[in-house]
């Protein structure tokens, strides 16, 4: 299993509640039907201001194809407009090892 972590903070005037909204539209209408794709979690960090998705996928390979696949949401998609650009940073990880009670 391969995890995205993407950590962000929302555009200026862009409250939660939008960052949600554009989040269910996407998965819905693109995120949901890739292949490989398992589960998005939207998190906030503290009180701090900060964001952080982590995105599961089958495999670091279906994440690449999901990161070309982008490319077909319109550029104008709400979705795009929630992030302050110069405040996302990712990272992939590849589990290794769950404990599950």
């Amino acid at each position: 299993m391969y995890r995205d972590i993407i950590r962000y903070r929302l555009a200026e005037g862009v409250t939660q509640e939008q960052l949600l909204q554009a989040a269910e539209s996407v998965e819905r209408d693109w995120m949901g039907s890739l292949p490989g794709f398992i589960s998005w979690e939207i998190h906030r960090v503290g009180d701090t201001g900060a964001y952080m998705d982590i995105v599961t996928w089958e495999s670091k390979e279906s994440a690449k194809e999901a990161e070309t696949a982008m490319a077909k949401l319109p550029a104008d998609h709400p979705w795009y407009a929630c992030y302050a650009p110069e405040s996302i940073t990712s990272d992939g990880i590849t589990s290794l090892w769950t404990s599950v009670s």
